[in-house]
């Protein structure tokens, strides 16, 4: 097909389409979860959700299912255990067919001071945010190697560009661990392309909602103005990333990762 002709009317719409292909978003509960998981589904995906709270997970792809007529499960996953990252990854496969997404967007958290972080909270963070996220990409990329490759996205933060006093954050094990991601997505595309998989990352800025949320009213405040756009992001800015990455329109992308911040890592 001629570049003339491959440009036809419709042309985007088709570079963003998904038809038979099967994503798993680790991390499948909440308001980023439901945005990814929606944009996907509107697509012509089907998506597997997954994590520790299953209820929450088959609620939430019930609701998908209903919405855009697609198939969609809801799984247990505890991402800082192998075993149940390995058992989810066979079930979804098993359920649903080849994966060809993954969306890593399991994350914890820890405040406090460096000086006072006990070990166990910094360890907990590290399990799930860098830990569970290379786990995870490791299981399903074996099936993409054997099969026909596929895309991994990483969900890091626009944490891992900003180091804050502590009037300002006290969350040195969550940034450390985002900071390590956009390096580990490196480190898997450069490992992986040869493969067929691309693996890139999103790094959001403060979202309304998830962890934006339990900050008091005071912080939130100081949060918005270092943000050139003076707002919180919404998900559905993140989703709208998620299927440029995940589509044929990005197909030439891999190893990046892409800021959605409005503009905070910048102020």
């Amino acid at each position: 097909m001629s570049a003339a002709e491959s440009l036809r009317p419709g042309f985007v719409q088709d570079l963003f389409r998904l038809d038979g292909k099967i994503a798993l978003i680790m991390g499948g509960k909440g308001a980023l979860a439901e945005a990814m998981s929606a944009a996907l589904a509107d697509l012509g995906c089907d998506v597997a959700l997954a994590s520790r709270h299953e209820k929450d997970c088959a609620e939430l792809a019930d609701r998908v299912s209903k919405r855009f007529g697609r198939r969609a499960i809801g799984c247990r996953c505890d991402i800082s255990r192998e075993e149940e990252i390995e058992r989810t990854v066979a079930e979804v496969s098993a359920q649903l067919g080849d994966i060809g997404i993954l969306v890593n967007n399991a994350g914890a958290s820890w405040s406090g001071l460096p000086q006072d972080i006990p070990l166990a909270g910094w360890r907990k963070v590290v399990d799930v945010n860098l830990t569970g996220t290379f786990l995870a990409s490791r299981h399903v990329a074996r099936r993409m190697i054997a099969g026909d490759g596929g895309c991994i996205i990483n969900i890091a933060s626009v944490g891992a560009y900003l180091s804050y006093t502590p009037d300002a954050g006290q969350v040195v094990p969550y940034t450390t661990t985002k900071a390590a991601i956009v390096h580990l997505t490196q480190d898997l595309a450069a490992q992986w392309a040869l493969h067929g998989i691309r693996v890139n990352a999103i790094a959001p800025g403060s979202l309304e909602t998830g962890m934006t949320q339990t900050l008091t009213d005071d912080v939130q405040q100081r949060l918005r103005t270092r943000i050139l756009l003076q707002r919180f992001g919404r998900p559905v800015e993140i989703a709208g990333v998620v299927a440029l990455l995940a589509s044929s329109a990005g197909s030439f992308i891999t190893g990046e990762t892409i800021l959605v911040d409005g503009g905070q890592s910048l102020a």
